[in-house]
């Protein structure tokens, strides 16, 4: 009988929570314990985090996405692409968009060579971040791999100007 009327008491009924409601003139003001406050505060610090900076890894981190050994192999992986390693906090630490620019470029280049027309548009379909895509595109526009489909004849004139040139 005492745990039905506990639980009558702890229900709140429509006509309670109006009451509640209109109890403050400023509105409905929630009590949330401090646990709950750090933790909603913490997720919304977190998010805007994430919207405006950049994400980093770790040299760890990159290892395990590039799906290597060691971190000294993720290293030179590092190096030899031309990404740059920063230290912080006695940690070695790399832009994530940067790492990811650079596993997607052989893919991206192979469509620019199938799809030489479209090849923006298919990736920009595939790509899951915006700002990768950009980024990519910048970065091979001013790559040109084209082969050269004719040949010039060269007249005796052109051999001779050639010649005087190579002296």
């Amino acid at each position: 009988m005492k745990n039905e009327e506990e639980n009558e008491k702890s229900r709140i009924t429509p006509e309670k929570a109006l009451e509640l409601f209109y109890r403050d003139n400023e509105g409905l003001i929630l009590k949330l314990d401090k646990k709950s406050f750090c933790d909603a505060k913490t997720n919304a610090e977190n998010n805007q985090i994430k919207s405006s900076n950049l994400s980093i890894l770790t040299i760890r981190e990159v290892a395990i996405k590039l799906k290597l050994i060691n971190s000294e192999a993720a290293k030179k992986w590092l190096e030899k692409r031309g990404i740059r390693i920063h230290k912080f906090s006695k940690q070695n630490i790399v832009y994530e968009i940067e790492v990811i620019c650079e596993i997607d470029k052989p893919f991206v280049k192979s469509l620019r060579l199938k799809y030489p027309l479209k090849w923006k548009e298919i990736y920009r379909n595939l790509v899951k971040d915006q700002n990768v895509y950009e980024l990519l595109v910048l970065q091979l526009e001013g790559e040109l791999d084209y082969i050269p489909t004719t040949k010039v004849k060269r007249n005796m004139g052109d051999e001779k100007l050639y010649n005087d040139l190579m002296k």
